[in-house]
């Protein structure tokens, strides 16, 4: 059994995938930025000893926009992807895992699929997504190691530390003061991928031993206004909804995830309800609510 290393561990969807795996009594192996600071090729030493030919390395390190859009943190997402890239290139690992993002894909009104042109240059976020995707498929091909480059959509659930509109967002929203606030009237259409369903993905993914860019998406796009009822549906909270006057203009997000179905057969994602209702009970501890 390969050995997984995660760089970036302690993030949203680095913690899920630490914890899932474990669970499966894999021996994992997680790096933080302040234990690793990917950004400085100097300070990859306690790296070093752990990639070998038996390891699985998962590069979900990245400053996310929250933090800032700005060229410095593009400048030092790059920088990451590089230095992986380089010390990859010295100490090939079994295999690459590459968490990108949906960032990367233009807003269009047919479903996006893997073949779907990229169009990264809305944001220094997903300019520095796919720049990664090519410093780490470049560096793969130079030595024949095994990448996976997986793009997920927007992910919700228990740990979210984003919180970003949508499910995460409506959520802490009626636990602070029972107010769900929507864009002009959720019209946008958004497919949401349950973090229990992204880490199962992901594994099952690894153990198929897939290679290439998969979509990670659950194939069902629902307006904000549907997320909003169903929450009213299964949350035991009595809350508004207040109209907010609209940013942007209306698009929407759909997906053919046939791809991921040709190999992951008979893969179950979870109802959506019962997603939303699990990551209101996580949102309901101390962590959860902050």
């Amino acid at each position: 059994m390969n050995r997984i290393v995660i760089l970036g561990h302690t993030g949203f969807i680095g913690n899920a995938l630490r914890q899932h795996l474990e669970r499966s009594d894999r021996e994992v192996l997680g790096f933080s930025s302040r234990a690793l600071d990917l950004r400085r090729a100097d300070a990859l030493q306690p790296l070093e000893a752990a990639l070998d030919p038996d390891a699985v390395v998962i590069f979900a390190s990245a400053i996310t926009r929250e933090k800032g859009d700005t060229p410095k943190t593009l400048q030092d997402n790059i920088a990451m992807a590089a230095n992986l890239g380089v010390l990859a290139e010295s100490r090939p690992p079994a295999r690459l895992v590459c968490l990108s993002s949906d960032a990367v894909y233009p807003m269009q009104d047919h479903p996006v699929n893997e073949d779907t042109p990229v169009a990264p240059g809305g944001t220094f976020y997903a300019i520095a997504k796919y720049t990664a995707e090519c410093v780490l498929r470049k560096s793969a091909e130079a030595k024949g190691i095994p990448l996976l480059v997986l793009r997920p959509t927007a992910v919700f659930g228990p740990g979210d530390t984003h919180n970003s509109y949508g499910p995460n967002a409506f959520l802490r929203a009626i636990l602070r003061d029972r107010v769900v606030r929507v864009f002009g009237r959720g019209e946008e259409r958004r497919d949401h991928l349950y973090i229990g369903d992204l880490v199962r993905g992901v594994e099952h993914l690894i153990d198929a031993g897939a290679e290439g860019t998969f979509n990670l998406a659950t194939g069902v796009s629902r307006s904000f206004a549907q997320v909003v009822d169903e929450i009213r549906r299964v949350v035991p909270l009595e809350f508004e909804v207040s109209y907010q006057p609209r940013r942007a203009p209306i698009t929407h997000r759909e997906f053919d995830v046939a791809r991921f179905v040709r190999h992951a057969p008979g893969f179950q994602f979870t109802d959506f309800g019962r997603a939303l209702r699990e990551t209101f009970e996580g949102f309901q501890t101390p962590a959860g609510t902050s």
